[in-house]
């Protein structure tokens, strides 16, 4: 006989199951299959053969995974940048839609990082509770890149209300109520979901970042015991404000960090690149995360690299085309070569390598794929 079964987050899948004289229990493995929280509908078609179905047990399994095999799965990565982290969801770039992480997912892409600005979601005064609807929505985007079978990195973004303002112990108290909001909302994704505390945490000191991370990170195990997380240090997060953080006493981390170096070229596009200097400068950047990753026995990631098009700024100033393409392809080269995952930029903007609105890729896809 012949089953066919589908759900709102599964597709239509056929599964065929030898006639058998005598009643069996079987076991059914659906591949990638991945139901998100709450009510769901499942159809579940007899097309071929008959077959006596008393009831029906469903079980969600995934293997257990440690921090080092979620870095090796990663893989090259793609940011759903200026989405769920712009003051109004389809301000800065369009709205987030299944179909973006099913063609991340298609393209080759083993991960996405999900950048999110709670601010203008959660109320000024205690307990600062979450907007059910805001949480619901990052609930459903990150839904839709697991069901793909990507690793999502979920995290607090444009928090200047925090960064500016650290000192304050009621902002304090507010950033961690979200954290516990958020983790115990999470708690029941599977491993392929990781936390990173904090984005580019500039204008606080590293002191500050040291203890956030360490008091965040208590947070997070409250309800999620071993679940990965990513920590960073301080300012724009350059390899160097990873190598001076303090490492939490923890046995389920990423460390990160950020490079568009050398901005005049990656950010500003005043200078184009590729000269041997170019090419040893980023590699020592890569080899120093490496180290520091075989010293600490934890694994790395740069969640954001990148280069722009044009300067956002001045878009008057340009950047090479070719020379975009070979510094993507150079980062990519060194991450894969030192067991770094890696996370490119996308903002749909001046970043831009995915086209929303019409749902295809630049030359940068290529650049960043073709070689693995």
């Amino acid at each position: 006989m012949t089953l066919a079964a589908s759900g709102r987050d599964l597709p239509e899948q056929e599964i065929a199951v030898s006639a058998q004289s005598d009643i069996v229990w079987r076991d059914i493995i659906l591949p990638l299959s991945y139901f998100s929280e709450g009510l769901q509908q499942l159809r579940l078609a007899i097309i071929e053969g008959d077959v006596g179905l008393d009831y029906l047990d469903w079980q969600y399994a995934e293997e257990s995974q440690t921090p080092a095999s979620i870095v090796a799965g990663m893989g090259i990565g793609i940011n759903l940048g200026n989405t769920l982290d712009a003051p109004a969801e389809g301000e800065w770039a369009p709205a987030a839609e299944r179909h973006f992480l099913e063609d991340f997912a298609e393209a080759g892409f083993g991960h996405v990082r999900v950048p999110v600005t709670w601010d203008r979601h959660v109320s000024a005064n205690p307990p600062y509770t979450i907007s059910p609807e805001f949480l619901a929505r990052v609930e459903q985007v990150v839904d839709w890149g697991l069901a793909q079978g990507l690793y999502v990195i979920l995290n607090a973004h444009h928090e200047s209300w925090l960064k500016e303002h650290y000192s304050d112990a009621n902002q304090r108290a507010r950033f961690a109520a979200i954290w516990r909001q958020v983790a115990t909302h999470m708690q029941q994704k599977p491993e392929r979901l990781i936390f990173e505390i904090l984005n580019e945490p500039v204008g606080m000191n590293a002191v500050e970042v040291d203890q956030l991370n360490t008091d965040i990170l208590a947070i997070l195990r409250e309800s999620n015991p071993t679940r990965t997380v990513i920590f960073s240090g301080s300012g724009f997060t350059p390899v160097d404000s990873l190598l001076a953080a303090a490492v939490p006493a923890d046995a389920y981390l990423i460390g990160n960090f950020h490079s568009y170096d050398p901005w005049p070229f990656a950010g500003q596009c005043t200078r184009t690149w590729g000269s041997a200097e170019d090419r040893e400068q980023l590699a020592t950047i890569y080899q120093k995360a490496a180290d520091w990753s075989k010293n600490t026995g934890i694994p790395v990631i740069v969640n954001e690299f990148g280069v722009a098009h044009y300067d956002y700024l001045l878009p008057q100033n340009v950047c090479n085309p070719q020379a975009r393409l070979e510094y993507l392809a150079a980062h990519v080269a060194h991450a894969r070569e030192r067991g770094i995952a890696a996370t490119v930029w996308d903002d749909n903007g001046s970043f831009q390598i995915y086209h929303r609105q019409q749902g295809t890729w630049g030359d940068e896809k290529a650049a960043l794929l073709d070689s693995r």
